[in-house]
């Protein structure tokens, strides 16, 4: 928990006080620029969170599911879409996203995974100068508090000294073993490091996590925490911030700018207020409100704004390049072993004590999870699918805090899908082996409801537009088939169950045309959307912000959040989010003169 909150008295003297940077979102990102920016004693300021302190489940790592659909998840909700979705609520697809102090860090899984050189280096010839990998892996080994001992042989570089903790973990699955030797009989590589960049991570292994001790570690408790006795930091708690202010001013040879100048909010109360900033303000609220705040505040496409009656500022494409990866997670394996239903029940309850007592204990695990494999399924020389394991304890998808399927909770499932999951579950533990595309190039776009700030902006997913997305999933469906076949999986008794989801019965269960309509069904998404605000060089039209951050066309007014990625990393993104709030937050001191 946070020790302060500003919030009341910001709410009593709003009108009176004004600070030198205002950040919007006190998230992933959020968290990490207000903390490096208070590092510099002389600037006051500001940030302002719309949701509180993240409850107590979020700190045991293996509990991340228990937060989605809780009242600390926006749990935005996209818009039907012609052939997507059949298998989930309401034919919409769920994006979870923290509304907490440390955001989607306070609830996300965890896995610290960084992205390949590749990935940044594109970034860099789509004409990001300063964004290429050599300029950004720095500020991943700055953020770094790596706990893991030396003899690696993948020989990545660590940092040592940084707030954030980034720890290997421990397994004690009995599955880990033979979902190893299997990806070994499939001829994948053996890891020791996934974040290893020459050459690129193809292959199995275990993933590093923000744990510590055998906790969560999110960006609360690295940035924000240990910045909390600062005289110039202010932390103000469920506060939603609804446009920001802008002024037109005089610029020096005559000429007339616009200048953000603060921001409007609403407090807890519904009260409408204003906060004032003399120096920047910067919106850190992630890929959904960041570009929702901009539009509201006449930035964005002009057509569209002039629609909902808001006076355009900066025509920009906000909203566009929405990008995220595409799941399967309709590959389940029951754990049966012709055992009775008393030694199941005994030995699932064992396990989950066993691993629970690690982390009391002070000992990281996140069980099977703890495993990846990353697999090149087109021959490429790069991964395409990357495959994630989940173990779900017997009889226990429907033991969770607002008596839901977990399946629902996690995967957006309708009830009559999850159903299925839940009676396999009541037979054994469940083991999902969940392929997730990250070479997808679909955009989808987030575009305003009305043009009331309190409205939820809507979400066009446009999954799956191209046919080889799909191609690379039915690839990636096939390695787990094939793993399913291999003697570690067989022996363990592991059984990959057919699954029928009713949309598709119309096909026999294991045929190209059965997964196709699978992955239509119940494809979705695994949370890692980005790109709304997209980065680009002055001269790029399709661009929200510079390669500095700053929002084209408006003075003082930055975004700083997976929103600015021109293109998803291919892997989770949390540790890519953070590195942007780490170089943006150096980007800003440098601007200031302040940069040591």
């Amino acid at each position: 928990m946070y020790p302060n909150d500003y919030g009341p008295t910001l709410f009593r003297d709003a009108g009176n006080v004004t600070f030198d940077f205002i950040v919007v979102g006190g998230g992933s990102a959020g968290a990490t620029v207000a903390a490096r920016l208070s590092e510099i004693p002389e600037w006051n300021v500001l940030l302002l969170e719309a949701g509180g302190d993240p409850p107590a489940n979020t700190e045991t790592p293996l509990r991340f599911s228990d937060l989605m659909t809780s009242d600390v998840d926006w749990t935005f909700i996209t818009e039907p879409e012609p052939h997507l979705f059949g298998g989930l609520e309401h034919g919409r697809c769920q994006v979870s996203r923290g509304l907490m102090l440390g955001g989607s860090s306070s609830m996300n899984a965890m896995m610290y995974l960084r992205g390949t050189k590749r990935d940044f280096d594109e970034w860099e010839r789509l004409g990001n100068t300063g964004w290429g990998f050599g300029d950004v892996l720095p500020y991943f080994i700055k953020s770094e508090n790596f706990t893991g001992s030396g003899g690696r042989w993948d020989a990545v570089p660590h940092g040592r000294n940084g707030p954030l903790t980034v720890s290997p973990l421990v397994s004690i699955d009995p599955a880990y073993s033979a979902v190893a030797d299997g990806n070994r009989l499939l001829r994948l590589a053996e890891l020791d490091d996934i974040n290893r960049f020459a050459p690129p991570a193809v292959g199995y292994g275990p993933m590093d996590f923000t744990v510590r001790d055998g906790l969560r570690c999110s960006t609360l408790k690295a940035f924000l925490l240990p910045a909390s006795g600062r005289q110039n930091l202010f932390v103000a708690k469920n506060v939603r911030v609804t446009q920001v202010m802008m002024q037109r001013i005089s610029a020096p040879g005559g000429r007339n700018c616009t200048r953000a100048v603060g921001v409007e909010y609403v407090t807890p109360s519904g009260r409408a207020k204003r906060v004032y900033a003399s120096r920047e303000v910067i919106l850190s609220a992630g890929v959904i409100m960041s570009p929702q705040i901009l539009m509201v505040s006449g930035v964005g496409p002009a057509e569209h704004l002039r629609q909902h009656g808001i006076r355009v500022i900066s025509d920009l494409p906000v909203g566009y390049n929405y990008q995220d990866h595409v799941s399967f997670a309709g590959l389940v394996f029951s754990d049966r072993k012709n055992r009775s239903r008393a030694d199941i029940s005994r030995e699932s309850t064992d396990l989950v004590r066993a691993t629970l007592d690690l982390v009391s204990a002070g000992i990281g695990t996140m069980g099977l999870t703890n495993l990846v494999s990353f697999v090149d399924t087109a021959a490429k020389g790069r991964a395409d699918i990357q495959v994630v394991y989940l173990r779900f304890a017997y009889n226990s998808t429907r033991n969770t805090p607002n008596k839901r399927s977990r399946m629902s909770n996690m995967f957006g499932y309708s009830d009559q899908v999850a159903r299925l999951y839940d009676d396999l579950n009541i037979l054994s533990d469940s083991v999902l082996a969940i392929p997730i595309n990250v070479d997808g190039r679909s955009t989808g776009r987030v575009v305003l409801r009305s043009g009331d700030p309190m409205a939820r902006p809507k979400i066009y997913t446009n999954y799956l537009s191209h046919d080889d997305e799909i191609e690379t999933l039915l690839r990636g469906i096939d390695f787990v088939v094939e793993l399913s076949k291999t003697k570690p999986m067989v022996d363990a008794g592991l059984v990959l169950e057919p699954v029928e989801f009713p949309d598709c019965v119309a096909h026999a269960w294991g045929t190209r045309d059965y997964w196709v309509c699978a992955i239509r069904n119940v494809g979705t998404s695994l949370y890692h959307p980005v790109g709304t605000c997209r980065m680009g060089p002055a001269c790029d039209h399709r661009s929200v912000v510079d390669t500095t951050l700053n929002v084209k066309g408006v003075n003082g007014l930055r975004v700083i959040d997976s929103s600015i990625m021109p293109k998803v990393v291919s892997v989770n993104t949390n540790a890519a989010t953070i590195m942007i709030a780490e170089k943006g937050s150096d980007i800003i001191k440098k601007f200031y003169g302040k940069l040591l």
